[in-house]
């Protein structure tokens, strides 16, 4: 009977370079995610503290008499 030699493939797996892949894209995702929260944060906070009312909202008095 005839022996069949088998050798392994040499080299990375595909499974390792897809997971290789995923972790990337997660790390680049979160980067990118966090990039601009935090100005945006400390810029919205500082637009409240010293931004005066809208002009469009003008409050009337009516004006009294005094006897």
């Amino acid at each position: 009977m005839a022996e069949i030699k088998i050798e392994r493939k040499k080299g990375i797996p595909v499974w390792a370079i897809l997971l290789a892949i995923i972790v990337l894209a997660l790390i680049v995702w979160a980067v990118v995610a966090n990039r601009n929260h935090t100005n945006q944060n400390v810029n919205n906070t500082a637009v409240l503290q010293w931004s005066a009312p809208a002009p469009g909202h003008v409050y009337h008095v009516p004006a009294t008499r005094c006897a």
